[in-house]
């Protein structure tokens, strides 16, 4: 039997359709090599193994900022969940390029009925179908934009729990020092109230001091194991596993001046590139929507038995848009056209405040450290260098040099929460930028 002319064109036309499906949708940024890029880290984007570590790091010899990230990248749960999220936009992807099914109906001859069949298949999709497979790859493209931004936000939360993990470590340190400045004070105190040089309030005082110092002191080490608990939830690993042990915290790099910095994240922040595409689809939604007022369906109908014999002719099914032309469908992209619109200026807004903000941050918090080691730790040092000189001669007595050193400590104290600020501080300028201070400014090519 010989196939209507209308029928094999109505074939050729869905096997090619059906021959530009997407079966392997590709994305225009590779988030792992993004993140690479901006980080200096391999990012796992395809979870293929239980929860385990990258080549070459060991935790319990020490872990840096940078293996601290690493590890993150590679293992964190909550990272994992937005990987997910670029699963179901390739799932989108590829269901948008599937065509509707064609749907044979027959009719079985019955008595005098003859045999009919009739063959119907949407051919809208031959025009819809480009703008749908165009809206859902830059779907795809933003929720791989919006994957690099969740390792860039989770890249700071790690350097920011790294930071206070170091902080409490430090200032555990010190106040053990302060403690047993305090102690032995207390003793030299006794002493004096022992041989009626000072008053029993004065005594007393010490003691206190002495008594609050030492529990300052044990209370540090809860607030260690709070803070490495939280480190250990943002690097993923389990519960059973090793002490995580902090390698020494070097000195943060200065970055480049604000304005410089807000040019390159508007080119290259990811949630920015994000907002644009989504803007994009936006469009490209409205496009497809403003395309589905007319329903077509080609119709091929059979007859097993015609005056002729067997009888076959092509015919169309057309929806007339009289009442229902996709008013709603069309309007629900428009706002949301309008939506993304108004995003993608927030976005380019809040990039501003954020980077200036951190700026603003790392400038107070090294201006107030330069100030107060140049205002206050160096004259205690001066002062605790004359005060051991002075018992050295005789001059005073012990109790003035361990005074002296406990301020000291104290102002050391100080000081290691203004690096700690400092630390916080460019963690968020990288998160602002999207990148480290250290990689080169990225270029992000705007052509589609």
């Amino acid at each position: 039997m010989r196939l209507p002319c209308s029928l094999r064109v109505g074939c050729m036309a869905a096997l090619c359709a059906g021959g530009c499906a997407p079966h392997t949708p590709a994305i225009a940024t590779d988030p792992a090599a993004a993140l690479q890029q901006r980080t200096g880290a391999n990012a796992r984007t395809e979870r293929t193994a239980p929860a385990d570590l990258p080549a070459g790091i060991v935790v319990d010899d020490g872990l840096t900022a940078d293996e601290a990230v690493a590890v993150a990248l590679w293992n964190s749960p909550g990272f994992q969940v937005s990987v997910s999220d670029l699963g179901f936009a390739r799932a989108d992807l590829l269901e948008a390029g599937l065509l509707t099914n064609p749907v044979l109906s027959l009719l079985f001859p019955v008595g005098p009925k003859q045999l009919e069949a009739t063959l119907r298949w949407p051919i809208e999709v031959l025009w819809e179908r480009p703008r749908r497979v165009a809206a859902a790859r830059l779907a795809l493209d933003v929720a791989a934009q919006r994957l690099v931004q969740a390792g860039l936000d989770l890249v700071v939360s790690v350097r920011l729990a790294y930071t206070d993990l170091a902080l409490a470590v430090d200032r555990q340190q010190l106040a053990r020092e302060a403690a047993a400045l305090l102690t032995r004070i207390d003793t030299l105190m006794q002493s004096r109230l022992a041989t009626g040089d000072i008053s029993e309030l004065e005594a007393r005082a010490a003691r206190i001091d002495a008594a609050r110092a030492s529990q300052d002191a044990d209370r540090t080490a809860y607030d260690i194991e709070i803070m490495r608990g939280r480190l250990r939830l943002l690097l993923g690993l389990p519960v059973d596993s090793g002490t995580v042990t902090l390698a020494p915290v070097p000195g943060p790099a200065p970055c480049a001046p604000a304005v410089t910095l807000l040019r390159d994240a508007l080119i290259a922040r990811p949630d920015v590139r994000a907002a644009e595409l989504a803007l994009q689809g936006a469009a490209a939604r409205l496009g497809w929507e403003q395309s589905r007022i007319l329903t077509l369906t080609a119709v091929l109908d059979a007859n097993g038995r015609g005056v002729d014999g067997f009888e076959a002719g092509p015919g169309v099914d057309a929806s007339l848009p009289i009442f229902n032309r996709n008013q709603g469908g069309r309007a629900r992209a428009a706002a949301e056209l309008q939506r993304s619109a108004a995003a993608y200026a927030l976005i380019q807004q809040q990039v501003a405040v954020e980077i200036r903000e951190a700026g603003a941050q790392v400038a107070q918090a090294t201006e107030s450290r330069g100030a107060w080691r140049e205002r206050i730790i160096g004259p205690l040092q001066a002062n605790l260098a004359d005060a051991e000189r002075s018992f050295a001669e005789g001059e005073t007595s012990y109790l003035f040099v361990l005074e002296n050193s406990r301020r000291l400590t104290e102002a050391r104290l100080r000081e290691r929460e203004l690096e700690a600020d400092t630390q916080r501080a460019r963690a968020r300028i990288e998160r602002a930028i999207g990148r480290t201070c250290d990689a080169p400014p990225l270029e992000v090519a705007r052509d589609r």
